[in-house]
């Protein structure tokens, strides 16, 4: 009987490895529904904006200015303006409405065109064009070429070419419901500069900042 006894034990070991395997998949299963169930909530939170709130709701925030640093007080894309009590130095691109004596008109600045932009060495000078547009002019706006000059980075004051674009002489005046549109040109150094406009007198009542870059 003890050795009946002493050859059972074998088999109750037996059978406790053959229960491993079963125990091993059931504990596996057991793992892959935790899994299941965590990447489902983790898809909910993302589809609600990851704070139990709408997607779209999230979206609306991301990227905006924090409400804790100060709100901005210069109004975006305003109309500059300038006459000779106030002249005003804008940047090339703005449309200025400039109030003179005898009327007022828009004037707009683009530009410095240079034909050598990309060359290498850079060179220390370059050929420059600006566009000049004058519109929607009330009164009596004068125009001649000796109003226009350039301050250059080195602080040299040009006297450019300033013709009709296209070419041609400039007219004397913009007269009300017409828009001219003016070619002013010089060769200039590398750097910042400003583009003066001078109607009455010798004070510029408007100037343009402009950078030329060879590059």
């Amino acid at each position: 009987m003890a050795a009946a006894g002493r050859r059972a034990q074998p088999s109750s070991r037996a059978g406790s490895r053959a229960i491993w395997p079963g125990s091993r998949r059931a504990a596996a299963a057991g793992l892959a529904c935790v899994f299941v169930a965590a990447a489902a909530v983790s898809a909910v939170l993302l589809l609600r904006g990851g704070g139990g709130q709408p997607a779209a709701a999230a979206t609306t925030r991301y990227g905006q200015i924090p409400s804790w640093l100060p709100q901005p007080k210069v109004q975006v894309g305003r109309l500059a303006r300038a006459s000779s009590a106030h002249p005003w130095l804008a940047i090339e691109g703005d449309t200025v409405s400039v109030r003179l004596a005898r009327g007022r008109v828009l004037a707009t600045t683009v530009g410095p065109v240079v034909p050598e932009e990309g060359r290498f060495p850079v060179p220390a000078t370059s050929p420059c064009r600006f566009t000049i547009t004058f519109t929607a002019a009330t009164g009596s706006v004068p125009l001649r070429a000796g109003a226009f000059t350039i301050l250059d980075e080195l602080s040299h004051l040009h006297d450019p070419r300033v013709t009709l674009a296209g070419g041609g002489p400039i007219p004397r005046a913009v007269a009300p419901g017409h828009t001219v549109t003016l070619s002013v040109s010089d060769i200039l150094p590398t750097g910042n500069g400003q583009l003066r406009w001078a109607p009455e007198g010798s004070k510029p009542i408007v100037s343009w900042d402009f950078d030329v870059e060879i590059d």
